[in-house]
């Protein structure tokens, strides 16, 4: 439980600094990447280191803990890790075709997602199953599965979105981004995708045939370039920062104003909403702040709290 006498206990760190944590499912274990090329497992209630595991490269990207199983997912240059409970590495690949940008679990079967240059690559997590391509000649630098896992999207280097239909393998291409396209966000229910670039962001109509032909609506309120974009996970609203540590929220399905805000300490590098209505916010300068956005009606101007 946070409050404002909230303090942080140093339990353990990693040679040169940490890249990632992920939580495992049942909350008695998290990972952290490290740029010591190892990704190291903790104890979720003692903080106790239990165990070290060499990833396959100096240089640590990401661990991710599957959404439904008791399994870790290491990226570490163009190798990829798979390790179960017992700290075995039951899966490896390095078939890459460059260093791994980002990584994603299937959140409605087997299998995980890479992203990494000509595409992404999906990995069915079983040695004698060939992992499969979805090749494109950009370079993805973020993925993001909707939650039916039947889209995968991907923002690219070239200030593009990629749209693949997972089964099929069709894909389509969403153009004209200022910038290169770092914040991808699904709604709960999977018929919307908020992409963000620049001091705007879009949203797209996914239900049915997908967004293909179809208009997106426009968000304007940010003077800075957005940093973290993100969907609650069992609502609607939307929570957006950026640059300037601005932090907004959005009720983007109903209207397209800013129904509450807040300037940070310092820009967000993180956001993540809680169950009920938290919002955990890491900024660039250490702190870690957790909002709770009020329920209940909207009042008369538009706008709800943050506390």
């Amino acid at each position: 439980n946070l409050g404002d006498s909230a303090h942080c206990k140093l339990i353990g760190q990693h040679a040169g600094g940490a890249n990632s944590l992920s939580w495992r499912c049942d909350g008695a274990e998290f990972a952290t990447a490290g740029h010591d090329g190892l990704a190291k497992i903790w104890d979720g209630t003692s903080g106790q280191e239990l165990s070290s595991l060499e990833a396959g490269d100096l240089w640590v990207a990401k661990t991710v803990y599957s959404p439904r199983r008791n399994v870790l997912a290491t990226a570490a240059g163009r190798h990829l890790k798979l390790w179960n409970e017992r700290r075995d590495a039951f899966y490896e690949s390095s078939d890459h075709s460059s260093t791994i940008a980002d990584v994603g679990w299937n959140p409605q079967g087997p299998g995980i997602a890479t992203a990494a240059n000509n595409g992404f690559t999906l990995h069915l997590s079983d040695e004698t199953a060939e992992p499969r391509k979805y090749r494109w000649r950009g370079s993805s630098l973020v993925l993001q599965w909707s939650p039916d896992a039947k889209y995968m999207v991907t923002g690219e280097q070239d200030a593009t979105v990629h749209f693949w239909y997972v089964k099929s393998g069709k894909n389509a291409q969403m153009r004209g981004f200022p910038t290169k396209v770092l914040a991808l966000s699904w709604d709960s229910s999977g018929q919307w995708l908020a992409t963000g670039a620049g001091p705007s962001f879009l949203l797209w109509d996914c239900s049915g045939k997908g967004p293909t032909g179809r208009q997106p609506r426009q968000y304007d309120a940010h003077s800075s370039k957005l940093t973290q974009l993100v969907f609650q996970s069992d609502g609607d609203l939307l929570a957006s920062a950026d640059a300037d540590g601005f932090l907004f929220l959005w009720d983007p399905i109903q209207h397209d104003k800013v129904i509450g805000g807040v300037l940070l300490s310092s820009p967000a590098s993180c956001l993540r909403w809680c169950k009920g209505g938290k919002l955990a916010v890491g900024q660039q300068d250490g702190n870690v702040v957790v909002f709770e956005v009020q329920s209940g009606p909207l009042k008369k101007d538009g706008s709800r709290i943050c506390t």
